[in-house]
């Protein structure tokens, strides 16, 4: 998605988690719910996200604006994908066919 131009486009609950936003223009875009988890943003792009940035997703249960690093001094709120020490994860995690517990949404470590 990198250079994308979503003007006021709806990710409404939308998980973008470790998606590539650079360049991208995001400009009146509703963004309620949706997960940025280790996202790569332009600093200018998140902080005018920041500034509207609300809800939780219902998927992965993480805030908005937590994903997003709002608030927060460090470019990215987790880390890196680079550094997965540094990393956490939502703690609903997807595998390849879906979730892995329809009750919990929780898969196991192997």
């Amino acid at each position: 998605m990198d250079r994308m131009v979503l003007n006021e486009a709806n990710l409404t609950n939308a998980v973008l988690a470790r998606t590539v936003l650079t360049r991208s223009d995001l400009g009146g875009a509703v963004i309620e719910g949706a997960d940025f988890s280790d996202a790569v943003l332009d600093l200018p792009q998140k902080q005018a996200l920041c500034k509207y940035a609300s809800g939780t997703n219902p998927i992965t249960g993480v805030s908005t604006r937590v994903s997003l690093g709002c608030g927060n001094t460090r470019r990215n709120a987790y880390g890196t994908p680079s550094s997965p020490l540094l990393s956490a994860p939502p703690e609903k995690l997807l595998n390849r066919d879906g979730f892995c517990d329809e009750a919990t949404g929780l898969c196991e470590a192997k």
